[in-house]
């Protein structure tokens, strides 16, 4: 089962109050819902591949509004043979329409829904039950998104998330708009605001998991391109140091630096911090990283002398 899925199968549990009710049932309705008129019937139907938010919109519809209804499937063939169930309300449509201000003012009336920070909740559960989802948090994208065909209803989504300072975002997609979230901590607390408890712990888990293994990952990559570093960095002072000795006489060799070179020799693999302390052990006097570093680079400078064939 997908995680959307699963958040989805929470949030359906949810009890709500009556006000609640009506805001969750606002959402189905100008989300998923259809008029269409057959046989000079009026009738709305409300479209879910989701069994149980089928079941959640049927539960409000009869509490709500005591409306006859009827239950329709119909087979997606172009969409992976997933089953679209359909709920038609029958009766009570001119009621619902109008108490709704489905055809005048449909936001107007949305924004009188959700009037409190419960309502608004309520309103946010219902529009990602219908046409929400989410990542799962083990992806590389923490990404949540809510889909509309309408503009107006989108930046009413939108407003309503950022009620709960989420920071959404909107933008355009094939035959609509989607308002989203990226932000991981974001996307935590709009399942905590919807109700999906059990969801926010099971994200945050994975979450926190997968973000300590890709610390652990960079921590251990930054190692191993240190290693390369100092690995490439020693290989050319040996180099250099091999230089010297095959042109030049010991006793022609400044003493402090035969002193780094024959450190450099006893220590191949070793990094400059490394290098200060065998110094010390060495030559019973200490050295700073800067100071061995110019050594290091007076012995480069002599051995593309030699090489360069100048006088030395």
């Amino acid at each position: 089962m997908s995680f959307a899925r699963t958040v989805k199968e929470e949030l359906v549990s949810v009890p709500v109050e009556l006000d609640e009710q009506l805001a969750e049932f606002s959402a189905f309705l100008n989300l998923n819902t259809e008029f269409h008129i057959e046989n000079k019937h009026k009738m709305l139907d409300f479209k879910t591949n989701n069994p149980t938010v089928a079941r959640r919109f049927l539960q409000l519809v009869r509490t709500l509004y005591q409306a006859e209804t009827q239950l329709i499937t119909q087979k997606q063939v172009k969409l992976n043979q997933k089953q679209t169930v359909i709920i038609r309300i029958e009766t009570r449509v001119e009621d619902i329409i109008n108490e709704h201000g489905l055809f005048d003012n449909p936001i107007d009336n949305q924004e009188l829904t959700t009037q409190s920070p419960e309502a608004k909740r309520a309103y946010l559960r219902a529009a990602f039950l219908s046409s929400g989802s989410v990542n799962h948090p083990k992806t590389a994208e923490y990404h949540l998104e809510i889909f509309s065909k309408s503009s107006d209803l989108i930046v009413f989504i939108q407003q309503l998330m950022n009620y709960f300072d989420l920071n959404a975002k909107i933008t355009t997609r094939r035959k609509g708009y989607i308002v989203y979230l990226k932000d991981a901590q974001h996307i935590s607390d709009f399942l905590q605001v919807v109700g999906a408890q059990n969801s926010v712990f099971q994200f945050e888990d994975i979450r926190i998991k997968r973000d300590f293994n890709n610390s652990i990952n960079r921590v251990i990559n930054c190692e191993i391109a240190n290693e390369k570093k100092i690995f490439i960095a020693a290989n050319e002072q040996l180099k250099d140091i091999e230089t010297i000795e095959k042109f030049i006489p010991e006793h022609h060799i400044d003493e402090k630096m035969m002193m780094v070179m024959k450190l450099r020799k006893d220590n191949p693999e070793s990094s400059l911090l490394d290098l200060t302390t065998a110094y010390e052990d060495a030559y019973g006097e200490t050295i700073s990283k800067s100071g061995l570093n110019h050594r290091f680079m007076k012995i480069r400078q002599l051995a593309e002398q030699i090489k360069e064939g100048r006088n030395v």
